[in-house]
């Protein structure tokens, strides 16, 4: 059971290179999750930086076994994974939570919560991935067009309190990735991606002139498929910057 154990800690540089420290030591399991009051160099996408504090952001990582799938259906386990943080984040708020590909929870126009996944692979196959969760529980007044649950529901919950509904929410959608469900997977993230079928502004890394697009779903290996002058494009992972529609209102779909 993914969650049944918990291995609380002070504090830790980042709770993704504990977890691998303990993997390489052959002391974690299926399922474990590594709780950290304080992180104080969490890694997120592109390198960034995710620091916490005590009671305001949930900071976790998980161990979850992944030698049952194929090289080809490893993003399968990232929309596990997002789908589960945006269902715990939904059970907050009636406002409509997203995924922002490929691994971003928003709210509107604002974050919420990140996820990082690195694969451990041992004699060519994967046979593990370090998942690491980061959700703003309190206000983060340094971040620029982040929320927090406390905001969307007038509410501070406790950490552990949060880490239960989410290894609830894990283990029902790994359930469908062990049973190889890609394709109700793929539908579901693609039903709560951000901005779908909207006209946003957007660029490519490679060539910062912004062009408008329409994020049109993704591909069967989960990289974004968008719409360019009537001509869908596929971008893969850190192609693409969204950073121009941070905290505007979005239209009505």
């Amino acid at each position: 059971m993914i969650g049944q154990q918990i291995i609380q800690i002070h504090e830790v540089d980042s709770t993704n290179n504990y977890a691998a420290k303990l993997l390489l030591e052959g002391k974690l399991s299926h399922g474990t999750v590594i709780l950290a009051e304080y992180q104080t160099a969490g890694r997120g996408q592109r390198g960034r930086n995710w620091q916490s504090s005590a009671a305001k952001q949930f900071t976790g990582t998980y161990f979850l076994k992944t030698d049952f799938l194929s090289v080809d259906h490893l993003c399968y386990l990232n929309m596990c994974v997002a789908l589960s943080v945006r269902e715990l984040i939904q059970s907050y708020t009636k406002k409509k939570v997203s995924i922002k590909w490929p691994n971003d929870i928003f709210i509107e126009n604002q974050k919420i919560a990140g996820i990082l996944i690195e694969t451990n692979w041992k004699n060519g196959r994967v046979e593990g991935a370090i998942v690491g969760i980061g959700i703003n529980i309190s206000p983060v007044q340094s971040v620029l067009h982040a929320t927090s649950l406390e905001e969307i529901s007038g509410k501070s919950p406790e950490t552990l309190n949060v880490l239960d509904f989410l290894s609830r929410y894990l283990n029902e959608f790994y359930e469908h990735l062990q049973h190889a469900e890609f394709d109700y997977l793929k539908k579901r993230y693609e039903s709560f991606l951000w901005n779908k079928d909207l006209e946003i502004t957007m660029e490519e890394r490679q060539d910062t002139v912004p062009f408008q697009g329409i994020i049109r779903g993704v591909d069967q290996i989960g990289n974004l498929l968008v719409e360019k002058n009537g001509i869908v494009t596929v971008y893969h992972n850190q192609e693409l910057n969204f950073e121009a529609n941070y905290g505007r209102i979005i239209p009505n779909a």
